[in-house]
């Protein structure tokens, strides 16, 4: 969804070869919950997803809380909003990761879902770049090139997987000629009922044991 481990990697030393070794904590862990949580923006997600204010139903949690949230579905071996929910009251590092704190209450997953589609691909890029901006100004000018990681959520070609309806398969042959087929039929019927023998003709229809 958004790589929050930029500038977060060293670089040590090991004879001549120069070797890249991350300075975050292992994925899953507790710890690299706490290296991570100071780098989230929660008053510019709040102030891109603003509160809703009309008619309905009103969210109790923060724009930041949520997006809190579908970042442990990322960070957490819970990769699913009901797997993580599930959970979600045993972990206390998730819940303070999610500055939520009380373990009883807890969002649904339509929540998750909803927060997810009112923020976009849109907004998620607009993250991205309010964390890439203070990077970028820190780079050296001497520096022309540089790779950074685009993990923004893009929606899912879904309609590939859809059920289609059948198609009719043309015959590739020439179409049977019916008349002459039934003509045909009659003649070699006829020459199999009416068998010829010493004394006259004999029908084929008599039964034998």
């Amino acid at each position: 969804m958004v790589d929050l481990g930029l500038g977060l990697t060293g670089r040590a030393q090991r004879g001549s070869s120069q070797i890249m070794r991350s300075e975050l904590a292992t994925t899953g862990t507790s710890a690299l919950l706490q290296q991570l949580s100071v780098f989230i923006p929660d008053e510019f997600i709040n102030q891109l997803v603003p509160p809703h204010t009309g008619r309905g139903r009103r969210s109790h949690w923060s724009s930041a809380q949520l997006y809190r949230l579908l970042l442990l579905t990322l960070l957490t071996p819970a990769h699913s909003f009901n797997l993580m929910l599930h959970l979600l009251p045993e972990q206390r590092s998730w819940r303070t990761f999610a500055r939520i704190p009380n373990r009883y209450r807890l969002p649904v997953p339509s929540q998750l879902h909803d927060f997810r589609q009112a923020i976009g691909v849109g907004g998620l890029r607009r993250i991205n770049e309010f964390l890439l901006d203070p990077l970028l100004q820190s780079l050296l000018p001497q520096r022309k090139t540089i790779g950074l990681i685009d993990a923004t959520d893009l929606p899912a070609a879904t309609s590939a997987y859809k059920k289609r309806l059948p198609v009719a398969i043309r015959p590739t042959g020439r179409p049977w000629a019916d008349e002459l087929s039934r003509l045909g039929r009659a003649v070699g019927l006829l020459d199999t009922k009416n068998t010829r023998c010493v004394y006259g003709f004999i029908s084929a229809r008599t039964r034998f044991c």
